[in-house]
């Protein structure tokens, strides 16, 4: 790859061959390449992340979210790049395999007698430990289904009930084949994203790594890969609740949810498996909650308190201010293109302010206003 990346565009990024393909097929090769990209343009971090949620938002249909960046059309031009990107990539490892099996088929049938052999030796000295996602498996009565994305695109699974999961490449979920009828337990190493039907009577519940998440209905994404050291869960609307396993018993389920943490919409929370300690935050490109009208973010001379209040309704965040210094200020502005923290910058800048994201709250610090009504 002999671009010249240097003054690239998040959009531009992830609409670019080499860029897709390594982030749908990383190899030694582009690993080296990008690594040593942001080790020479560390000012371009934050384009490179951001073109990699573009991408990944893409794929998942996340359309609130990629509308703050793409046009459909262009949203539909790079969907298009993902799949034929895809589909080199799965021609290669095609041609790849075919060699392979070739060339190798003969030392192979070969190794397996002497591996299989010492295999069995060892495992008869040292039985495997069970990974945490066999365990949970293994503890269901009932026949399972499996569902396995061995792809490198998003595979779209549809339970009984209608609720849909989204399942990234290298993971996998179970479920009962009862699902539905007593419970709603699915189990899940790797990364998914889940689109849950509402039923109060039987909460949703998903079972990864050391973490229980409990929700009624809602969309949120799980991120635990069994290698992992942390464990995320994203809220993309409604609410969730995270909590550890070892403290759940069907009895004892809401006290163990007291002991875990709430989630609402665009918060997310990451659990550091060694220390066992949750991180609360707000999601790094919070999304709308509801296509809002396009005169919703126009402003003309409009009080910056209901400017605010306006942000924390469409966003379903917490917005913490001072009502006595703002209460006389305004604002004129035009913020319906701007994404949720150009949005705050935009704000910050007319009044002189700053403002920090602790635990998923925004906190503005000002000491008034630079323009104030008479």
């Amino acid at each position: 790859m002999n671009k010249d990346y240097s003054n690239y565009g998040s959009i531009e990024l992830a609409t670019d061959h080499d860029f897709l393909q390594h982030f749908l097929s990383p190899n030694t090769a582009t690993e080296k390449f990008w690594k040593n990209w942001l080790i020479n343009y560390p000012e371009k971090l934050a384009v490179w992340e951001d073109a990699h949620r573009l991408v990944e938002a893409v794929q998942l249909g996340l359309t609130d979210y990629t509308r703050t960046y793409l046009t459909r059309e262009a949203e539909e031009a790079l969907l298009q790049r993902i799949w034929e990107t895809n589909n080199l990539v799965a021609q290669e490892r095609t041609k790849e395999l075919s060699y392979w099996n070739r060339s190798r088929m003969m030392a192979a049938a070969t190794a397996l007698a002497v591996a299989s052999l010492g295999a069995f030796w060892f495992m008869k000295e040292h039985p495997s430990q069970k990974s945490l996602y066999e365990t949970h498996t293994s503890s269901i009565s009932n026949s399972l289904i499996e569902e396995i994305n061995t792809s490198q695109s998003i595979k779209h699974i549809y339970l009984p009930d209608s609720s849909q999961i989204l399942l990234s490449p290298s993971s996998k979920i179970s479920f009962s084949r009862t699902y539905g009828s007593h419970d709603r337990n699915i189990y899940l190493t790797g990364k998914a994203t889940f689109d849950v039907r509402k039923n109060p009577q039987k909460p949703f519940r998903v079972f990864a790594n050391e973490l229980i998440t409990k929700v009624l209905g809602t969309r949120f994404e799980v991120s635990a890969y069994e290698k992992g050291k942390d464990v995320i869960v994203k809220v993309q609307s409604g609410q969730v609740s995270v909590y550890q396993e070892k403290e759940y018993t069907n009895s004892m389920e809401s006290k163990s949810e007291k002991a875990g943490v709430l989630l609402l919409t665009n918060q997310q929370v990451i659990f550091k498996r060694q220390s066992e300690q949750f991180n609360k935050l707000l999601v790094d490109q919070p999304t709308l909650l509801t296509n809002s009208p396009a005169e919703q973010f126009v402003y003309d001379e409009r009080p910056v308190i209901q400017v605010l209040k306006d942000i924390e309704a469409a966003y379903g965040v917490d917005i913490v201010y001072s009502d006595e210094l703002l209460q006389n200020c305004d604002l004129t502005a035009n913020l319906t293109d701007e994404p949720f923290r150009g949005k705050l910058d935009i704000i910050c800048r007319s009044l002189g302010a700053s403002y920090e994201i602790v635990e998923a709250q925004i906190i503005i610090t000002a000491q008034g206003c630079k323009n104030t009504k008479n």
